[in-house]
Parts: structure tokens; C-alpha cells; sequence
């Protein structure tokens, strides 16, 4: 029973060198994508985060739907438990989706016409 306790530490061993090996990157190669710049995480970023349209639309979505989920958990159980009503909440989430995903297309035209001006 020695023999397999020695050997239990030996690979418990291996783990904890392979986990210090993983914390050294080359932070050279680290790109954050908020501010495009090489060598920290989004943690140490200095430059303050971009907060446009597309940012507080989303976050206006997010909050309606949270609050829309409060006055439903506040109604009668009763009309929760109708098949119909289900059938309701799953097209309003289907609506909702379908929001935040025109709010993200709507941002990547944007950007990528913003792009095109600056390269002429």
C-alpha cells in the first residue's frame, strides 16, 4: 500500500507542474480584442470600454425581458400551466432573439461601412 500512495503523489506531482506550466504564456502573443493591443488580458486593459448604441440596446433588451419575466412570475400560476401560454413564451423568446440579433447585424454593417470610409 506504500508503493501505490508514492505513486499517487508522483502523478498528483505531474498535474501541478503541467497547471505552472500553463500559467506561463508568451503574453506577446495575447491580443485583447477591445483595444487591439498585444501583451494583457481584459482585466489589465487601461482604455475604457466602448459603450455605443449597439451596447445599450442590447442591455435595454436584456433589462425588458428581465422585468417582462417578473410580472409573468407575479400572475395567477394558472395561466402558466395553459399549453397556449407556452406556446406564447416561446414565440417571445423567439421575438426577443430575434431582436438582439438584428441589433448585432445592425452593428456589423455599421462597422464594416465605417471600415470602407476610412480606407478611402
Amino acid at each position: 500500500s506504500a508503493n501505490k500512495k508514492q505513486e499517487f503523489v508522483k502523478s498528483d506531482d505531474k498535474k501541478v507542474e503541467k497547471k505552472a506550466d500553463e500559467k506561463k504564456r508568451d503574453m506577446s502573443k495575447v491580443k485583447y480584442y477591445n483595444c487591439k493591443k498585444k501583451g494583457h488580458f481584459a482585466k489589465d486593459c487601461k482604455k475604457a470600454k466602448v459603450k455605443d448604441y449597439n451596447y445599450y440596446n442590447i442591455k435595454m433588451l436584456l433589462d425588458k425581458k428581465d422585468s417582462d419575466k417578473q410580472v409573468l412570475l407575479a400572475e395567477d400560476q394558472a395561466w402558466m400551466e395553459s399549453s397556449s401560454d407556452s406556446d406564447q413564451e416561446i414565440n417571445a423568446n423567439m421575438v426577443f432573439m430575434a431582436q438582439i440579433e438584428n441589433v448585432l447585424l445592425e452593428s456589423d454593417e455599421s462597422s464594416s461601412s465605417a471600415e470602407e470610409t476610412i480606407d478611402e
